[in-house]
This record gives C-alpha cells, structure tokens and sequence, in this order.
C-alpha cells in the first residue's frame, strides 16, 4: 500500500500538467481552425448541426409546447416567496417534475417576468441534500424570486421525483440515452413554460426577452446544451462545468458524444452562444481553475468576431470550491441585472447580501409525496430505451 501510495502520489502531478497541456492545445488548435467572423460562423454551423444529428434530435420537435398531462399541487407559501410542485408530460409515460420559485407579491408574480431555468447536478448524494433539492438550488430559487424571477428547477432522468422513497429509482440515471432525453425534456420544459396553457394552468407569465440557463456541475452541462440547442434563451451561466479538458464524468453527460466526434471540447459548445450574454462561473478547486488563463481569453476571442467582448464575463472565485454558493450566486445576479439592463426598482436591485431563507426538507418539495396529494402516474415509463426511441428523429 505504502509502494501504491507513492507512485500516485508521483503520478497526479504528471496527469495534472498532461491535462493542462492537452486543454491549451485543444483551445490553441481552435484558433487555428478560425480567425474571422465567417470562419467561426461556419465552425458553429457545424458544431450545432453535428450535436443535432448525433443526438438524432430534432429541434423543432423538441422545442413544440408538450400536449400531455400536466397536475399541479397546492401552493407553498413562505413569507416572500411562493413555491409550487407540479409536472408536464414531455414524453408520452414521462412526466418531468419541477419547482417554481416566485415572488409572494401579487403586483410582481402576475406581471410578465423573466425567467431562470436552473437545472441541477449529482455532486452531492445525501437524501437531504442533492438533485433539483440542493441547498444551493433553494437558496437560490428564493433569492431570485424575492427580486422579481420565476425560477424553475427540474428533474434530470433517474433523479428527484423519479427516485422511490429515495432510495429506488424507476429509471437509470447513468445511461447514455439520458444525454438526448434530459435535453430534449428541458427544450420541452421551456416550450411549457412559454405557453399559454401555462398561464392558463398557474397563473405565471414569462417574458420572453429574458430567458436565462444557469446550473452547477452537471446542471452546468445541462445549461450549455439547452444554451447551444435552443435560440430562445438569451443569457446563459454555465457554474463550476467550462473547461478545455473535461466534459464531465457522467454517461447522462457525454453519453451520447458529440464533442469526440467532433473534436471538440466543452469549452467551444458554449462559445457557439456568442454573442448573447455569457457569464462563465469558476473556482480554484475544480477543473475550472485555469478558467481565468485558458478558457475565458478564448472566448473573448470568440466575442471579439463579433464586437461584443463586453457581453461574456468570467467570476473565477479563486478560493472556492465545486458548488454554486452565495458568492457565485451574487455575480449571477449582477450579471442578469446589467446585461439585461432590468430597472432599478427596488425588486429586480434588492440587496443580495445574504441567504435569509431556512431550506425545506426534500418531502415539501417533491411532486409525487403525501403532502402535495398528486399520485404517480400508473403508465409511467420504466424503459429507457422506449423513451430514447420516442424523442429521436
């Protein structure tokens, strides 16, 4: 063991700068591919149209507004905030499960408002703390519900309400057909979201000039799909996932590779958002260090074909860690507040100091459970391979 220990302990640094190298290639190997407008544009043709056919989907599909069922449960009302529990049938026998973060204040909650898809990821594996439940995901559900978003945060495949008391889950979450699905059911979502039969079924209003995606780790993947794939979000914050090198550990992530195929990294999928606003979040204690260094002046680069260099941002919070905490939080909603030029009208401008909120036990939240009195479905889909075979062109 001793013998072992050593040998890894001569090994991580070696693997750390052959990564670190192998990321600047891989940005410096896309300067050589591109240095105009045009040259890029046709670089960002290919990347879009090369996810779509590998993942075999069909994005005018994906983005119609679903016709299944939907169920809603009784509001959660918590001083400022309301929350709500329901689903939407994105695929016939699935039913995704999500909250609603929004203000209390009538004068706010039945104006048009703009709206946060916060997709969430698998970091964290104790019942009282992870999927769409996380601390971080509340807290942030109700900051920005105080200051006038509609937030919402939904299930990926095999997580959340797809889990059974917790422990069982009725669909695999691991599996490569999750990487199509969990984006072809966010696409739907937001079609959801935008509808009429939305306000009709909850009272809410969008605004569809603000459409933000925004999640940590693995919810940072999901933002950067949703953000290459659909053309109705308008700001994106990909947290704690940009990176040269890595495009992260799960099959529900890169199951279905498109960036392999293509030769391409993470980084350059999320650089096809340009020139919409673009806030890039890192730390110093993840894959995302050398954020600052690497991936961030290559997007510049990107903007700058453009004349928007002043529309992508980097927050790199060189002394935090793999999570979206209440620093990161904060820049994210400085960075909407000015890129989207939202007034200064003591809502969207409320101070944001600190998290006043005491997180809800993961039983409150769930759609499926006692306390919102919706029953799971008896023609839920328990084969992926169906579901997959469903959403494909």
């Amino acid at each position: 063991m001793q013998k072992l220990a050593m040998w890894a302990g001569l090994f991580r640094p070696v693997m750390a700068d052959t990564i670190f190298v192998r990321g600047v290639k891989g940005v410096g190997r896309f300067k050589k591919l591109y240095g105009s407008r045009e040259a890029w544009e046709a670089r960002k043709e290919f990347l879009t149209g090369h996810t779509l056919d590998t993942f075999r989907l069909d994005p005018d599909k994906a983005k119609q507004a679903p016709l299944g069922k939907t169920a809603w449960a009784p509001r959660i009302r918590d001083e400022e905030i309301v929350i709500e529990r329901f689903y939407v049938e994105t695929i016939p026998g699935y039913y995704l499960c999500a909250n609603i973060y929004a203000s209390a204040e009538p004068s706010v909650n039945q104006a048009p408002m703009p709206l946060i898809m916060l997709a969430h990821g698998h970091f964290n594996r104790s019942w009282d703390n992870r999927d769409r439940f996380f601390a971080d995901s509340q807290y942030f559900g109700a900051a920005f519900a105080k200051r006038g978003f509609l937030v919402v945060a939904w299930d990926m495949v095999g997580l959340g309400d797809d889990r059974i008391d917790g422990k069982t889950s009725i669909l695999p979450h691991e599996n490569k057909c999750n990487t199509v699905i969990q984006t072809w059911n966010s696409m739907r979502l937001l079609s959801y979201l935008l509808s009429e039969r939305f306000t009709e079924e909850s009272s809410y209003r969008v605004d569809p000039r603000y459409v933000a995606a925004t999640g940590a780790s693995g919810g940072g993947t999901q933002s950067i799909y949703l953000s290459l794939l659909d053309d109705r979000v308008t700001a994106s914050i990909p947290v704690v996932m940009v990176s040269a090198y890595f495009n992260g550990d799960c099959k529900c992530e890169n199951g279905v590779n498109a960036l392999r195929r293509a030769k391409s990294n993470i980084c350059e999928r999320i650089a096809c958002f340009a020139p919409k606003p673009l806030l890039v979040i890192s730390d110093g204690g993840d894959w995302t260090r050398r954020n600052p260094d690497v991936e961030y002046p290559y997007l510049r680069r990107v903007y700058s074909f453009y004349g928007t260099e002043e529309k992508v941002e980097n927050f790199h919070d060189l002394h935090g860690v793999h999570d979206y905490s209440l620093v990161k939080r904060q820049h994210a909603l400085d960075f909407l507040l000015r890129q989207w030029g939202l007034p200064a009208n003591g809502v969207f401008d409320l101070s944001y100091t600190q998290d006043v909120y005491t997180p809800r036990p993961v039983e409150e939240l769930m759609t499926f459970s006692a306390s919102s009195g919706i029953e799971r479905p008896a023609d839920y889909e328990r084969d992926i391979e169906a579901l997959f075979g469903a959403v494909m062109r």
